[in-house]
């Protein structure tokens, strides 16, 4: 048998088709033609606004898509995004595309590919049958679990202290605008569930109230109450601030929402404190 790799037969993988395009002018694409192996990971590098994007996401990715709406029924595709054809000459082989767009995934910062496409509760159920926790039962592989979490900063690995004094001015009423939390201006709708609570007079300014006025304004939890005929939940400004703003990515927040947490918030690494360690005595020499 020869030993020249020349004369060795191809794997299968290597009997593949290409994917063809010819001709791509979608976006700053000028007449591209590439041929793109398939059953290869195929990376496409180059400068910010060198046409990447625009030639997988805009050219390839979307005439897949287009070719696969076209088989679904005429109601079916009436409930779907209409995508227009690539400006582009021919593309040939094209095979159905999973595209993992370049957009968040959601506010919270626990969510995953495993979450949001439930392979995480498999994946769970897989661990609970096999795996040996090393902290507390099956379900400890849940984030569902309290078990041998920080109870600090519930397993995030940060923590947070608002300046309340970023949050308020203390020299004006609520009717004032004593808030300057953004979406709590005066006859929002925020606002006018704390200042019909009842909780507190909101003609009065907020140096003079009760430590437990102070108390239900600032840090009152999720607590049901009435204004006029409407039965409405009422949440004290921390409460509702961490709640609205602090459980979403910072990067996934409005500028003027980013702006204030930044100036309000400060954001350090959770720091528990570390359990007693029995230190063995030592050995007589």
């Amino acid at each position: 048998m020869s030993d020249d790799p020349s004369s060795h037969q191809p794997t299968a993988a290597d009997r593949h088709h290409v994917i063809q395009v010819r001709g791509a002018r979608e976006n700053n694409l000028a007449n591209v033609s590439v041929d793109i192996p398939k059953r290869r990971l195929t990376v496409f590098t180059g400068v910010s606004g060198s046409g990447k994007s625009s030639l997988v996401f805009g050219t390839i990715a979307a005439e897949s898509q287009r070719l696969i709406n076209e088989t679904y029924t005429a109601f079916l595709q009436s409930l779907m995004p209409s995508m227009g054809r690539p400006d582009v000459d021919a593309l040939h082989n094209l095979s159905a595309a999973i595209v993992v767009d370049q957009e968040r995934m959601g506010a919270n910062s626990r969510s995953t590919v495993g979450t949001a496409t439930d392979a995480y509760t498999m994946l769970r159920i897989i661990f609970s049958r096999l795996g040996t926790p090393r902290i507390g039962t099956s379900s400890a592989f849940s984030f569902n679990s309290a078990e041998g979490m920080c109870p600090e900063c519930e397993g995030i690995g940060q923590v947070s202290k608002i300046d309340t004094d970023q949050l308020v001015d203390r020299e004006l009423s609520l009717n004032e605008g004593a808030i300057t939390v953004p979406g709590f201006a005066v006859d929002s709708w925020y606002w006018q569930v704390m200042a019909g609570s009842g909780l507190y007079d909101p003609d009065k300014r907020l140096k003079d109230f009760t430590p437990a006025e102070w108390e239900d304004f600032l840090h009152k939890p999720s607590t049901k109450i009435k204004v006029g005929s409407n039965n409405l939940t009422y949440e004290g400004l921390v409460v509702k601030v961490q709640r609205v703003y602090l459980s979403k990515d910072r990067d996934a927040m409005q500028s003027h929402i980013r702006a204030f947490v930044d100036r309000a918030v400060v954001f350090t690494d959770c720091r528990p404190a570390a359990a007693p360690v029995s230190v063995p005595p030592r050995c007589p020499r």
